[in-house]
């Protein structure tokens, strides 16, 4: 209540909590209009303490404070009490009437709208990661290996392997010697074909 007046207060911790708790219960009260009307009728929502009253109290709009809260529609009483258009029309009974119906049907419906609320956002949650995997798929597809080729290595038989597994022919690969020519065999020093000599003059 000190905030209330604008003055200046040390609470202590337990004083602390027992403002807490009241404000929560009369904050959560604002959501029956039949108790709106009973303050109407009353004239308090002619009092200008308890109007300011009333302002301070939207802290309970901050994530904070109203996820304490078992009944959240008393939070869009608190905003209409802002106004005094709607503090004036709910001293009629007959308003007052109609808001509760209202609000009885809406509680009616909740849980049905909210269960399709609910199904509405898993399924567009589970859209979105399908998208999203697909994109991954893709662009994420790896690229194979461009450049240029592997350089042939030669190998004990005298051709040359490339990356691919491909054999291509070396320069190492020795010169067929033809018959009756030693000269040539001793030139390249191997001679192919069954019979491997060297001949010497």
């Amino acid at each position: 209540m000190a905030k209330m007046y604008g003055k200046a207060a040390i609470e202590s911790e337990e004083l602390q909590k027992r403002r807490w708790q009241i404000e929560l219960e009369f904050v959560q009260c604002l959501s029956n209009p039949n108790y709106l009307n009973f303050l109407a009728q009353r004239g308090f929502f002619k009092d200008q303490s308890f109007i300011n009253y009333l302002k301070y109290l939207q802290y309970w709009k901050e994530p904070d404070y109203a996820k304490y809260l078992m009944y959240p529609m008393c939070l869009y009483f608190l905003d209409l009490l802002q106004y005094e258009h709607f503090r004036r029309e709910i001293v009629n009974s007959q308003c007052c009437k109609f808001i509760d119906d209202q609000a009885i049907l809406q509680w009616q419906h909740y849980t049905r709208k909210r269960i399709k609320l609910i199904e509405n956002v898993t399924a567009a949650q589970q859209q979105q990661q399908q998208l999203q995997q697909q994109q991954q798929q893709t662009n994420g597809v790896e690229a194979s290996p461009g450049g240029e080729s592997a350089a042939p290595t030669p190998n004990v038989n005298g051709t040359a392997s490339t990356t691919d597994g491909q054999q291509t022919s070396s320069a190492l690969q020795p010169v067929q010697a033809q018959p009756g020519n030693p000269q040539q065999q001793q030139i390249n020093g191997l001679a192919t074909g069954t019979n491997i000599k060297i001949e010497l003059n």
